[in-house]
């Protein structure tokens, strides 16, 4: 194409000094301290998950990655102790099922938006919305009672988690966890097969009136 890559890769790795250079003097100023921490190999697993998370190939990608990393993170922290593996799968879900990242998966829709064919598609995510949560939920529920039983084993049943107080000791427990995570997955399953035919029908009605991903 007649481009060098090895400028273009010395372009691209001065300006990603320099926006990092900023994030760094910012930090700094706001935390008003700097120390060895910032250098650590936690610290640039965070920058590298945000950054996925938010997308690579565009730019305003890892900025929605750092607001939603450091979102989750604060308020995970004070919703639960174990905040970190729920931040893991959330990066999981992401590398699964949206390799492109937030930013990716939302321009995925530029065509529908255009084409004014977004609602129905819209409509089905709200329709499998419904049955994603509840899946959710009892995966949260399942996480907890195992953490109340192998971390804090031998303490006090009864916990909390996500402003919910439960007696993880508690068969009806267990069995309302599998109960939400079952019944959720079979119907998210017919509900999600929806979700696609929407986004076929609607994606074949945007390339009709010349609207391309």
């Amino acid at each position: 194409m007649g481009y060098d890559p090895h400028v273009i890769r010395f372009l691209a790795f001065c300006f990603a000094g320099f926006f990092a250079g900023i994030a760094g003097a910012l930090a700094a100023i706001n935390f008003e301290i700097a120390n060895a921490a910032y250098l650590g190999a936690a610290q640039s697993g965070v920058v590298l998950f945000a950054t996925y998370i938010g997308g690579v190939r565009f730019f305003i990608g890892p900025i929605i990655g750092a607001i939603l990393v450091t979102y989750l993170s604060l308020a995970l922290s004070d919703l639960t102790a174990v905040w970190q593996l729920y931040f893991g799968l959330f990066f999981i879900a992401v590398v699964m099922f949206a390799p492109g990242g937030i930013t990716g998966l939302l321009m995925k829709h530029r065509p529908l938006v255009r084409a004014g064919t977004l609602v129905s598609v819209l409509r089905a995510y709200l329709l499998a919305l419904v049955p994603t949560l509840t899946i959710i939920a009892g995966l949260i529920l399942a996480i907890e009672i195992v953490v109340r039983h192998t971390v804090n084993a031998g303490q006090d049943p009864y916990t909390k988690a996500f402003g919910v107080h439960f007696n993880a000791a508690s068969p009806l427990i267990w069995l309302l966890a599998v109960a939400l995570i079952i019944g959720g997955f079979v119907v998210a399953r017919r509900t999600w097969q929806w979700v696609g035919k929407a986004w076929d029908e609607g994606l074949k009605a945007a390339r009709e009136k010349g609207f391309h991903a």
